[in-house]
């Protein structure tokens, strides 16, 4: 009796903590590296471990922090084509929680490793859609450099592995249940 009650009202209590977690690592980690915060990556991530609602939440949390960092630390101008861009990236953030969330759906059952994988490329392929789709609205011409599309690729590629690795290790000493792929209650 005491477990079922017990466990529904301290799930959302395990995610939050989780979510308060990926965001600290990830501002932690992009501050220290001096690095753009990998929206790719906490999309996939967030997506493995959260509903869709709040995976979109949760990395648009991301993004805000990012936003507020270069406005408040970095003293990005405050003009039209910043403000555009920093309004498209949310947006590909989002797109990118989205596509990722619909690929891991239709992977039931498959190795984590695979399916994550999968739902990066989902979530890269959707994020520079978008992009590109913010840079002709913002610039007036839409440029294909496929140099900067890789670093970015790679980046987020790398902090994926970092943050999966990290959120194994916390499963697994610290027995959260909440994490990429764990099991989520109907």
């Amino acid at each position: 009796m005491g477990e079922g009650p017990m466990r529904a009202e301290s799930l959302p209590l395990r995610e939050a903590a989780w979510s308060a977690g990926l965001l600290g690592a990830v501002i932690v980690g992009s501050l220290a590296l001096s690095c753009l915060e990998p929206l790719v990556a906490v999309a996939v991530l967030a997506a493995g471990a959260l509903p869709p609602a709040r995976a979109v939440g949760l990395t648009l949390a991301v993004w805000l922090v990012g936003q507020a960092v270069g406005f408040g630390l970095h003293d990005f101008p405050v003009d039209r084509t910043t403000i555009g861009w920093g309004i498209g990236l949310g947006l590909a953030a989002a797109a990118s929680t989205l596509a990722a969330a619909a690929t891991l759906v239709r992977l039931p059952g498959r190795p984590s490793w695979f399916r994550a994988g999968l739902a990066f490329v989902a979530a890269f392929v959707a994020n520079q859609l978008v992009v590109l789709g913010v840079q002709q609205v913002v610039e007036g011409a839409c440029e294909i450099v496929p140099g900067v599309i890789s670093r970015i690729g790679l980046l987020n590629a790398a902090w994926l592995a970092v943050l999966l690795a990290a959120d194994a290790l916390a499963r697994r000493f610290l027995g959260s249940g909440t994490g990429f792929g764990a099991p989520r209650p109907a």
